[in-house]
C-alpha cells in the first residue's frame, strides 16, 4: 500500500523480549485477523480480538476507547 510509511514495511517475526498483546480488528485493511494472528504468533504475544473496529487510530475516529482500558488492566494483572 503506497499510503503505509515504508519504515513498517519489516515487520519483525522475533519473539519479543517482553509481556505483549497485540488487539486486532477483523476488517483493518492493512492487516487481516490472520496476519495479525500470525504477528501475534511470531512475537510470542496473546491477542484481543477488537471486532469490527476498522484501523484501530484516532484518525478513523477511535476516540476514548473505555473497552480498550479494560482490555488493558485485564493485560496488567497477567504480568
Amino acid at each position: 500500500m503506497p499510503e503505509v510509511d515504508p519504515r513498517f514495511a519489516h515487520v519483525p517475526t522475533a519473539p519479543l523480549p517482553f509481556p505483549s498483546v497485540l488487539v486486532a480488528s477483523r476488517d483493518d485493511p492493512y492487516a487481516t485477523y490472520e496476519e495479525s494472528e500470525a504477528m501475534a504468533l511470531d512475537w510470542g504475544s496473546a491477542i484481543s480480538d477488537a471486532g469490527n473496529a476498522g484501523h484501530i487510530n484516532d484518525e478513523s475516529g477511535h476516540g476514548p476507547w473505555p473497552e480498550g482500558l479494560m482490555r488493558f488492566a485485564g493485560f496488567l494483572k497477567t504480568l
